[in-house]
């Protein structure tokens, strides 16, 4: 629901809890979920950091769970770095542990697995690869009702297509994500959705609608930021992240020209 600040509220308290009763292990668990909520926000060197400290703690085949967790947020943050060698290690770990043992949680960490390895393919500029495996996100993003990562995964595609200059392939897949976000509150998903549309948008003439859709993305991004106090650095790394830059500095020089 992007209540960020809410959501790391709650961990602090549950590992809190947990430490009070003794319970380290299920603190530790507790604590790589805000690894999860780091990556979401583009805080790719602390998730990082955080899943290279508990990875050593999970290791056992009772945790494997958690250790999927932690070498899907962790290569999903490799791969923000573009730190590649070390992304495919890790996300090749977790694809490999789920084919080889299932364990619950498997069907949704498949779809972070599939999702990163969908960006670590188009950061690599493997385009082959990347048509592969976003067509394998879209496949398990699809099979289940989120419609969070539905609409990412279409919107990943039309990223693929973009790059493949399918502009018809583009504005297809983006339609689609759009659709799946309808009638559904995804602010994770909306503000790539419409940042992606604003982008395709543009490359079609049609400053209008890249407008609409930049000015969309933006308010999604300051709701996000917005559940965070206004000094934690969580927020101002989500806020200075490259991406987002861009999309609050397009909106003001759409709004500076008009």
């Amino acid at each position: 629901m992007g209540e960020w600040g809410e959501a790391l509220n709650e961990l602090d308290a549950g590992v809190a809890m947990a430490v009070k009763n003794g319970d380290h292990y299920r603190g530790q668990t507790m604590s790589l979920y805000r690894a999860w909520v780091q990556d979401f926000a583009m805080d790719y060197t602390g998730a990082r950091d955080l899943c290279d400290a508990l990875l050593p703690l999970v290791i056992d085949s009772a945790r494997m769970p958690w250790r999927r967790f932690a070498l899907t947020f962790a290569g999903w943050a490799e791969v923000g770095l573009h730190n590649h060698e070390r992304a495919l290690e890790h996300l090749l770990a977790a694809k490999q542990e789920m084919e080889s043992h299932t364990v619950i949680n498997d069907w949704y960490i498949r779809i972070m697995v599939r999702a990163a390895f969908t960006e670590l393919r188009l950061a690599q500029g493997d385009l082959h690869r990347a048509v592969e495996e976003g067509e394998a996100f879209l496949k398990v993003a699809c099979s289940t009702p989120e419609r969070t990562w539905q609409a990412l995964a279409w919107e990943a595609n039309a990223r693929i297509a973009l790059a493949m200059n399918q502009s018809d392939r583009a504005q297809d897949c983006i339609t689609r994500a759009l659709t799946a976000m309808e009638g559904f509150d995804v602010p994770i998903a909306a503000w790539q959705v419409h940042a992606t549309f604003a982008e395709l948008s543009e490359l079609r003439g049609d400053s209008g609608a890249a407008e609409h859709h930049r000015e969309l993305s933006r308010v999604t991004v300051f709701r996000l930021a917005d559940s965070l106090p206004a000094d934690d650095p969580l927020r101002l790394a989500f806020l200075s992240s490259p991406r987002i830059s861009t999309i609050i500095a397009g909106v003001k020089l759409a709004q500076g020209a008009g």
